[in-house]
């Protein structure tokens, strides 16, 4: 059963987040996801993402964590059966090792991720500045109005406020924002880098329409996703996730992000590549 940190209310937490991250092993460097939901309905895309890194981390040593990942997204996954996650280990090293994800369901990849862990926590000596931006205090949070039938809706468990003052819902979802878990805290069961790779993936192929906004969109599909993690995940406080798109053309364009915390240290940096759907007329 999902925990639920606000049981008072019965709004989702963290907890709740954590149950769907946290993986069962099954075997020597395979393991399952624990939950599943209604059938026929697509997986979101960063929880398989992020249960790959949760994989990868169960097979390295406690002193390395990730600095890097890139996935590819295979399939849709159907929230209606459980993943299996196996784990290749590519490399040994002595500060690095690197190993490779596969996601399985109904017998075919859904994703292949590939991970590399460093002993190096030493952070970064020089990073850009976090944008100009209003407290989160001051923005409005973003109103989700489309039902999702995930085991754990993120919009539910994070409060996600765009940083900009249009009040155009569609607009505010295309720019910066802040977020931050509404209740509970991470009890260790899985990494901070983990849950930020879960949330990262959220509204971050709708950047691809912010230089260039179109009307004929029917949908977006996420090919990849790669984070770099540049200093230690804190989820203290808010997060600011500064987003935007170098290049798009008709079919595809290129999503780039940074992930600063409040205090202005850039956490993470974020790039995916998207399929833009054109409606048919």
């Amino acid at each position: 059963m999902p925990h639920t940190a606000n049981a008072g209310t019965g709004a989702p937490s963290l907890l709740d987040v954590l149950d769907v991250l946290d993986l069962e092993p099954i075997e020597l460097d395979i393991f399952r996801s624990r939950l599943a939901g209604e059938p026929g309905n697509r997986l979101f895309g960063g929880e398989v993402c992020a249960q790959a890194l949760v994989a990868a981390e169960r097979t390295v040593p406690p002193e390395t964590t990730p600095h890097s990942l890139h996935a590819y997204f295979l399939r849709p996954g159907d929230t209606g059966a459980r993943v299996v996650f196996r784990v290749d280990r590519l490399q040994e090293g002595r500060n690095f090792r690197r190993r490779r994800v596969t996601a399985i369901q109904h017998g075919e990849p859904i994703l292949c991720l590939e991970s590399s862990f460093t002993t190096d926590h030493s952070g970064t000596e020089y990073q850009v500045p976090a944008p100009e931006a209003p407290a989160p205090e001051g923005c409005t949070p973003f109103a989700w109005r489309y039902p999702n039938r995930w085991v754990v809706d993120p919009h539910e468990v994070f409060d996600i406020r765009p940083a900009t003052l249009d009040p155009d819902e569609g607009v505010r979802a295309l720019g910066d924002l802040w977020f931050a878990p509404k209740h509970g805290k991470n009890d260790g069961r899985v990494s901070d880098a983990a849950i930020l790779t879960y949330f990262s993936d959220l509204t971050f192929v709708s950047s691809l329409l912010r230089p260039v906004p179109r009307t004929d969109v029917a949908a977006m599909t996420s090919l990849d996703h790669v984070l770099w993690f540049h200093n230690d995940v804190r989820l203290d406080d808010w997060l600011y996730y500064a987003k935007g798109s170098p290049a798009v053309g008709h079919l595809r364009g290129l999503a780039e992000g940074r992930i600063f915390h409040r205090d202005g240290t850039l956490i993470a940096t974020v790039a995916q590549e998207g399929l833009i759907h054109a409606r048919k007329d």
